[in-house]
């Protein structure tokens, strides 16, 4: 009877959970690599497409139904031609086995990209300003600043905040493991109970961490001190473990 019970278990009940945690961290991981980018929108106009021709077979509305599905055949083949690079780099990390495990791999890589440069630029004393996107995006801010879209590096992070490099005033902007623009302008706040020590460039970052949910990197050219806003607050003289840490529990929020 217990082995019955057991296998009625599994085949009912594990098995389907099993089924959805896979489903769903596929679809998580496909959102997370699009997102961002320009076919995220037409995906939810697919999305939209999908679920208005579901909706009308629901009511039996036999025309509007077969004219939807008739969009959403064309609809999809418009996604592949349109977007090859975006699926040809998802099948590149398919193919590497890293679908799955940039999970995790991809934020530890990050979270030490950005350390060992955070770490350089504090030893050297050279001034930086990093914003870090999480959920809200940061496309206004962008907009402000010169589009680079380049993978993300200790050593071009370092040559854009060099002071002889013309990047080197403003913010950068990073999504995930890409540098996305540089010398960006973000909000400076408009608190004035902030205690001396606070520059510009720790202004500004205050100002994008009350406007947004970014994480934002500063560090000081006078000090080499590094600092951190976020979430409408910022912490000052950060060591890089704690850099690490803040940056793990970044990652852990938006996953």
């Amino acid at each position: 009877m217990d082995i019955i019970f057991n296998i009625y278990w599994v085949k009912n009940f594990l098995l389907p959970f099993i089924d959805i945690v896979i489903i769903a961290a596929v679809i998580y991981k496909i959102y997370m690599m699009i997102s961002g980018t320009r076919a995220i929108q037409v995906v939810k106009g697919l999305a939209l497409i999908i679920f208005a021709a579901w909706f009308s077979h629901f009511l039996h509305l036999e025309t509007v139904s077969w004219l939807l599905n008739q969009l959403i055949q064309v609809a999809v083949i418009a996604v592949i031609i349109l977007f090859q690079p975006e699926l040809r780099r998802m099948l590149t990390k398919v193919g590497q086995g890293r679908f799955l495990g940039l999970f995790f791999k991809e934020n530890v890589t990050i979270i030490d990209t950005l350390a060992s440069a955070v770490e350089e630029l504090s030893n050297k004393q050279i001034g930086a300003l990093i914003a870090v996107e999480s959920n809200v995006g940061l496309k206004n801010y962008i907009e402000t600043g010169i589009y680079v879209d380049a993978i993300l590096s200790p050593d071009l992070l370092f040559s854009v905040f060099r002071k002889e490099s013309p990047l080197h005033d403003g913010a950068v902007v990073i999504r995930r493991d890409r540098i996305i623009a540089a010398k960006c302008i973000l909000p400076l706040t408009e608190r004035h109970d902030l205690v001396e020590g606070y520059g510009t460039r720790h202004m500004a970052a205050l100002g994008l961490a009350e406007e947004t949910d970014a994480f934002v990197i500063v560090v000081s050219e006078e000090t080499g001190k590094i600092s951190v806003a976020w979430n409408g607050r910022i912490e000052m003289g950060l060591s890089i473990k704690r850099l690490k840490e803040q940056l793990n529990q970044l990652f852990l929020m938006r996953s």
